[in-house]
């Protein structure tokens, strides 16, 4: 029987709830004074957050764009060698799937994903010249609430909620049909200059082939160290269940991040596969924030 990873991600963000609720008893100045900001009333740069975007990893960080301004996320290119059957094997390039990010007020942002142009080739054996595909992706549109540590000092948990809607305008890359989800992510500052975040999310999928819904999940956990204010490592475990089949993909994500000045993010990584059905992938992004 494999472990549960999922009810070991909850307990694991359980012991931190009693501080979230003593956190939100008290009042940030900071956030008091960063609450008088709006979309058409810019955060004065000097108040801005740290640059905290959701790449490289899965785990989707609960820090949102500050108010009035913009942050461009791209996963610049992603190679994939996954498994869609017992005896088939898919090559797949992605180019520049990317997400444009607005904050809305000091705990809001609205997001507006569109997925890569995406070449693939499904096939049995290398040889032969099995199925190919490209085209671009869907189009996604989420938004994302900070309840808690936006901008606190008080307390080293950071929690947020996100809602999202992925709509079929993809054609035979996309999903081929509306799928929706909600995300649970928090992050806790171990130190410094360590992080501790996890994510636990429910997702709608859609089966273009048998044309239902069905449930899906993947929580994943990250551990990241700074280890230069330029350079920060990461290493994320990743684990994918779906509810129909009843079985756990699981995977790990590990690359360096570089920054460059406060609004420029450039990072690398590999992802590998811990089980047999698991993607696995190489990919380079950047993020920049204005």
């Amino acid at each position: 029987m494999r472990f549960p990873y999922f009810p070991f991600l909850a307990a694991l963000l359980l012991p931190l709830l009693p501080q979230t609720v003593a956190a939100q008893t008290s009042t940030d100045s900071l956030t008091a004074i960063k609450s008088r900001y709006s979309l058409f009333r810019p955060v004065p740069r000097e108040l801005m957050r740290d640059l905290a975007p959701d790449r490289p990893g899965v785990t989707e960080s609960p820090f949102t764009v500050d108010a009035g301004h913009f942050q461009f996320e791209t996963d610049l290119v992603r190679h994939i060698s996954s498994r869609p059957g017992a005896e088939m094997r898919q090559r797949t390039v992605r180019a520049n799937a990317f997400v444009l990010k607005m904050g809305l007020d000091n705990r809001t942002d609205v997001q507006l994903f569109l997925d890569a142009y995406e070449w693939d080739r499904t096939f049995a054996t290398a040889d032969e010249p099995g199925t190919r595909n490209r085209g671009f992706g869907d189009i996604t549109v989420r938004l994302k609430r900070n309840l808690l540590g936006n901008d606190s000092t008080e307390s080293p948990l950071a929690v947020a909620v996100i809602g999202s809607v992925r709509l079929p305008t993809g054609g035979r890359q996309g999903a081929g049909g509306v799928e929706y989800a909600l995300l649970l992510p928090a992050t806790y500052a171990l130190a410094d200059t360590w992080n501790l975040s996890a994510q636990l999310p429910l997702q709608l999928s859609f089966d273009r082939d048998e044309a239902q819904h069905y449930l899906q999940t993947s929580p994943s956990v990250n551990l990241d160290h700074s280890f230069r204010p330029w350079l920060t490592g990461f290493v994320e475990f990743v684990a994918q269940h779906d509810f129909r089949a009843r079985r756990w993909d699981e995977g790990l994500n590990v690359g360096p991040i570089f920054f460059v000045g406060k609004n420029l993010q450039f990072d690398f990584g590999r992802h590998f596969a811990l089980t047999r059905q698991a993607d696995r992938e190489y990919f380079v992004g950047f993020v920049v924030r204005r």
